[in-house]
This record gives C-alpha cells, structure tokens and sequence, in this order.
C-alpha cells in the first residue's frame, strides 16, 4: 500500500471521529476502555470527558514518570487525554505540547484544553515524521497507539524526530500495538485493520531496532498482556452498520469507526491476541 492512501485514510477516520466526540457526550463504553488499558477512574473524571476517545491501547503516563517543571511532546494527541493528564503533573512551570494531523480533531483538543482550564498546554499541526520545534525541546515525549499508525517506509523517521527533540538525557513513554509474528497478507493489506491499528503494527524486535538505530539506549519493551479483542466487538459493529451517532456509534482501537466490512469477512472471527499485543515502551536519550 503507497504511503499517501493510509495517511488520508487514517486522517479521514480520526477527522470523523472528532466531529462524533465533538457532538457527544462521553459514554460508557469510551470510559471502560480506557480503564482497561490502565487509566484511573479518578483521571478520567478529573479532565472534559470528549478528551477520551476510547482509543487507547495503554496509559503512556505510567511509564514516564513526569516531575514539576518539565516540557513535554505528544504525539499524536487526539482529542487530548493524555495532554491534559501530563500537564497536571508538570504543574504551571511546565508545558505540554500535543502533536496531531489532523484539523478536526486539534479543534476538538483546544476545546478540551479551554474547558479545562489548562494554561501549560498548545498543539500544533503536524505529522509526527515531521515535527516543526526545535531539537532538544522535550525532557520526555509520549505517544498512545499511534506509531503503529505510520506506514513502514515511514516509521524510522519517527523515532529519528524523537531523538532530536528531546534533550540529552530525555526518555519516550510508548504505548503501542506490536505484533507477535508476521501477519496473513489478507491483515497486513486491509485497511480497515490498518485504521484498527494491526495491520500497520510491527514486530516486537523491529520497534526496538527502530529505536536503536535512532540513538535509543536502556530500551525496555514489555508486553502488557492487555485484551485487545476489548475492539472486535465494536470494530464489527461499525464494520456492519456505518453508524457514528452518539446512540450507535463506537470507536474502534485508535481510528474511529469502521465503515465497510474487509473483504475477507472471516478475519474478525480470529483472536487479535494472538498475532498482536498492547506494549510499553520505554527508551532514554544518552
């Protein structure tokens, strides 16, 4: 598949996915999600509920230790959850800044961030193969379920813009879909299961050489063990139905709703678990 094809299609769910949570209030289901993916109840509640899209794969947080003061990128910010998580525990002397291609869903996290009353956060456009700030600008960069995202000719150069941005002794928090082995072709082609954040996944040893090559030392890439088929449901749904209002609609794992059934309809009847995982991971700039 070329580059471009993916790029608009992903943008073109994201985009469809903000203007639903933009009109929505938050459901239960986003909620559930991101519980089961490691945030906080008290979290969740603590930031405008249209932030979580249920689109998780982890909590990045857990991993970065954040202190008072600190700068920090992330990338692909969505509608803002983790932006805003991260601003409250760099306080007022530190600064978030969300990284994110898509309009809709920048509009989406400005709004987020006013009703939130954060004044240590920003976003700007951009894809994350190509970040317009400054090298050394983060003491930590995070990123939730996107980089498996990025089309494989592209994927090294965002690990490349990581270690430029942060400053020396600066360290990524990932959470990430990774695949366990190699996927059918019928997968790795489908865009449906590529918007769903499989098809586009890499292997557990090509991350972390993604990492090493671009400077990376300390790596640590740790299954969580988590249930992804959490999506298989939901994803089958909008796969069926094309719904996204409030009463029917569902997100599907990190690309909104899915409107067309694959081709091959028997591939939703596998376990996702058993060709890919939810990660953290985690590297230091020396």
């Amino acid at each position: 598949m070329d580059s471009n094809p993916i790029y608009n299609h992903v943008q073109g769910r994201y985009g469809g996915l903000a203007d639903r949570s933009a009109a929505c209030e938050q459901r239960k289901t986003e909620q559930a999600i991101a519980q089961s993916f490691g945030y906080d109840a008290g979290e969740l509640s603590s930031i405008p509920a249209a932030a979580n899209l249920g689109v998780s794969c982890g909590n990045p947080l857990v991993l970065a230790n954040l202190r008072e003061g600190e700068s920090v990128i992330d990338l692909g910010s969505g509608g803002g959850i983790d932006v805003l998580l991260a601003a409250k525990k760099v306080g007022p002397n530190g600064k978030v800044i969300g990284v994110d291609m898509t309009k809709s869903m920048l509009e989406l996290a400005w709004k987020n961030s006013a009703e939130a009353g954060a004044t240590n956060v920003s976003f700007i456009e951009a894809s994350i193969t190509s970040i317009p700030l400054p090298d050394a600008s983060a003491n930590c960069i995070i990123s939730n379920c996107v980089v498996n995202l990025v089309p494989t000719a592209d994927k090294n150069v965002v690990f490349h813009e990581m270690f430029r941005l942060l400053k020396p002794g600066g360290r990524v928090a990932i959470s990430d879909i990774l695949t366990r082995k190699k996927l059918p072709e019928e997968v790795v082609t489908n865009l449906s299961f590529y918007v769903g954040c499989i098809a586009g996944a890499s292997q557990v040893h090509e991350y972390e050489e993604y990492l090493r090559s671009a400077g990376f030392k300390d790596i640590l890439i740790v299954d969580t063990h988590s249930d992804i088929n959490v999506y298989k449901d939901l994803v089958q749904g909008q796969m069926n139905t094309g719904e996204t209002s409030c009463e029917s609609g569902a997100p599907s794992c990190c690309g909104g709703s899915q409107r067309q059934p694959p081709p091959e309809a028997d591939l939703l009847g596998h376990d996702f678990n058993e060709w890919a995982g939810s990660f953290k991971i985690y590297a230091v700039k020396r």
